[in-house]
């Protein structure tokens, strides 16, 4: 099997029927300081009792000799800390401010499990260690659940203090009992983010680098399950095209065969600790910078739908659907039990970002072998004699496969596949599960048909659904770092000191990038690209959105910027944590508390800084390939105001800052460019890759794009009343001739990349 499960506590914790919110809430404590905590910590703070590490980890190596045994990082201590227990201090205006000091020698992580968890309406909690490095919240009444439980995130060192607020006036006292602390002895925040494993991810494409299509890509998401359980899986589209966030994944993912059967109550509380990342991809195929993606896009909790457990299929549906901003695909799929053409893998191997899989190898369904194969079906299974790309690794379970059409056929079961090199390995065979054989069922819990064809079509295949076709999302960017752009890092010449677009000696503390459109636009948050540098909270960097003419004039928005990255928790559920960026450069996306409207034609995205000399922090800047690109990035100081990157006396460059908008039409409209070629049926949108039909098509078509020496760049199949594509990356410049065809139609015109 190729899941990866990471056994983090000495019990193994199972919570039915729990489906957990982990928003934040924003604001900041009050960092009360009372003198207790000076001059009298020790009775402040409430000490864990000692444990025998050496034994630990001793335990730890027998059960991580099998390929498949845990993964433990944390010590669990089971405590009854009361908010009534906790140090107070009423202020002037009649707020209540009860701190919990927690101390556990030698920890490089605490976190936590609150049970009676219940706040009124004002009431905020909040997390942090104690030199306010790390700040985890707010937490509000709209985390309250049914459950009343609420786990927190792991909060780096080994004194954490808990703090909550409330005002005189709430309608009730709110109330928690600290259950859980849990210790963290391997130092998992390092080993945040994910790396490529040297030697076994090399012969995987990112998806971004590949053929990948924009679908697979899109429909694919990483699982983390019970806190301890790594997986892929794919959301599927249903007859109803009613937008139900159905999830395939591997059934072994929640229960390891072994423990076959067990019952549905089981499987709800698996299901009920799913959290999913959507759009965990590297941003930029550059293989001088291995950057990490975004984790800020996630969906928590889940019920099971279908389980069959000899088929290892497990359809789940979401408790709620992705938001729009997601951008999420649901994908089709086809029931056929005879497969030929290209196939090919979308998946997260041990919770990487996303890699891509193909095989023109023909695949036929047989029998996953002993003594994985021992409580499965025989001849069930898809068979991948061979990659022709990639590979797959643990966390690639339930990961789709997709035929020739990108339509889903199974889940990925298990299989011995490696990387040999860049090339994969020969003669190493994978297994997917096969929808077909799940269709139909006298059970109905091990029925997909119900759920997957409510309308009761009979189809055997059925298109894929993409909820903002109409009025597509896309990515704003000024600059083409898979075109021939670099992302470069500038700094000052001598005798100044620091970075042009981030902390130097010249102080220069607010930078921007322009935009242009030619339409209102609603815009969903930010990209920012960041090098690896040290940062954190107490950085104080604040995201804004301005508009104006030729310079950053008027600011419509502002919001703190929180960077997170997820962890493990010994309770259910995989949380958000603070962000380190001194390893890895990484993507944060900045998520606006309510989408932000513009209506002029420029705006502006900006970062502002604390000037420090030790949290460091920038963006990165371009290298423009194309000695014509105009320049787009601003910097502000308080002698000048906004001065164009270009004109600075300190080091004048033409560039454009690594920050892109997400962006929508705010008019229910698509976003309209117009057509380099003049008239034509279509429209084609440069920055965000976008090819939009002016009007849909009544019939299945196809779009086939071609250079101008008459070699087919790509083909697009188009669905009925579909209106927008994204195009393939191409070098800067390319000119491309676009031919749609479809039953009595056919348009041509030309674009240029």
């Amino acid at each position: 099997m190729k899941s990866v499960r990471l056994f983090i506590t000495f019990f193994w914790l199972i919570i039915a029927n729990m489906a957990f919110s982990q928003i934040r809430y924003g604001g900041a404590p009050h960092f009360i300081q009372p003198s207790i905590l000076r001059v009298a910590s020790a009775n402040f703070f409430i000490e864990m009792p000692p444990f025998d590490l050496d034994s630990v980890l001793r335990e730890d190596s027998i059960n991580e000799g099998n390929m498949r045994g845990s993964y433990r990082f944390a010590y669990k201590f089971f405590t009854h800390i009361d908010l009534n227990d906790a140090v107070s201090t009423v202020l002037p205006d009649g707020t209540t401010v009860r701190q919990i000091g927690i101390h556990s020698a030698g920890a490089y992580s605490i976190n936590l499990l609150l049970s009676d968890f219940e706040l009124p309406q004002g009431g905020k909690l909040f997390v942090y260690n104690a030199d306010h490095s790390q700040v985890v919240g707010s937490f509000d009444y709209r985390n309250n659940s049914s459950e009343k439980i609420l786990p927190i995130q792991p909060v780096t060192g080994e004194s954490i203090i808990v703090e909550y607020s409330e005002p005189a006036d709430v309608p009730f006292k709110g109330h928690f009992i600290i259950s859980e602390v849990n210790h963290d002895y391997r130092d998992i925040f390092r080993a945040e983010p994910q790396k490529d494993k040297v030697g076994e991810y090399d012969c995987m494409q990112d998806v971004f680098c590949s053929d990948a299509s924009d679908e697979t890509i899109r429909s694919t998401v990483l699982l983390v399950i019970n806190g301890n359980t790594l997986c892929s899986g794919v959301l599927l589209n249903n007859t109803a095209d009613d937008g139900k966030p159905y999830l395939l994944t591997g059934n072994h993912c929640l229960c390891n065969p072994s423990s076959y059967p067990q019952s549905m109550d089981y499987y709800n509380g698996q299901a009920s600790t799913i959290i999913a990342f959507f759009n965990y991809n590297r941003p930029v195929c550059d293989v001088n910078i291995k950057m990490k993606g975004s984790e800020e896009m996630s969906l928590a909790g889940a019920y099971a739908r279908v389980i069959n457990e000899r088929k290892d299929v497990a359809l789940l549906e979401f408790s709620e659907p992705p938001p729009d901003y997601f951008n999420a695909y649901y994908a089709g799929w086809n029931l056929d039990l005879n497969a030929s053409g290209k196939h090919t893998n979308v998946h997260h191997p041990s919770g990487a970002v996303k890699k891509y899989g193909m095989t023109v190898e023909n695949i036929s369904l047989s029998t996953v072998p002993a003594p994985d194969g021992s409580n499965l079906d025989p001849n069930s299974y898809w068979t991948i004699p061979s990659w022709t790309i990639g590979s797959t690794y643990p966390g690639s379970s339930g990961s789709p496969l997709f035929d020739e059409n990108n339509l889903v056929i199974g889940g990925l079961t298990g299989g011995t596949s490696v990387c040999s090199g860049t090339s994969p390995s020969a003669g190493t065979v994978d297994y997917f599960s096969s929808l077909g054989k799940s269709w139909d069922s006298p059970v109905p819990a091990k029925q997909l048909r119900a759920y997957l064809d409510p309308a009761n079509t009979g189809v055997t295949q059925y298109q894929g659904k993409d909820p903002n076709q109409i009025n597509p999302i896309i990515r704003l960017a000024n600059a083409r770092y898979t075109g021939g752009d670099l992302l470069i890092t500038s700094v000052l010449d001598s005798p100044n000191t620091g970075f042009v677009f981030g902390n130097s000696n010249l102080q220069t503390l607010e930078f921007a990038e322009k935009f242009q459109v030619a339409n209102p636009v609603k815009i969903f948050g930010v990209y920012l690209l960041i090098p690896a540098m040290q940062f954190d909270d107490t950085s104080g960097v604040t995201i804004s959105v301005y508009t104006g003419t030729s310079s950053p004039e008027t600011k419509i928005y502002s919001t703190p910027f929180v960077p997170q990255y997820t962890n493990y928790s010994s309770t259910p559920g995989f949380y958000p944590a603070n962000k380190t960026f001194s390893t890895v450069p990484t993507e944060s996306f900045v998520v606006f508390d309510q989408p932000v409207i513009v209506t002029d034609k420029n705006f502006f995205i900006s970062y502002s800084i604390n000037y420090s000399t030790s949290a460091q922090f920038c963006v990165y800047n371009t290298n423009f390939q194309d000695a014509s690109q105009p320049n787009t990035a601003w910097l502000k100081n308080e002698a000048t105001g906004w001065v164009s990157a270009d004109a600075y006396r300190a080091k004048p460059m033409k560039t454009s800052l690594a920050i892109q908008p997400l962006i929508q039409s705010s008019s229910g409209n698509k976003i309209e460019t117009p057509s380099v070629a003049g008239e034509n049926d279509f429209w084609y949108d440069r920055s965000g890759r976008m090819l939009t039909l002016k009007e849909p098509m009544n019939t299945q078509g196809q779009i086939a794009i071609y250079s101008v020496a008459g070699q087919l760049l790509e083909k697009i199949q188009i669905q009925p009343g579909q209106t927008a594509v994204i195009l393939r990356e191409q070098p800067k410049g390319t000119i491309g001739i676009a031919k749609i065809t479809g039953v009595n139609f056919s348009s041509a015109g030309k674009i240029m990349y």
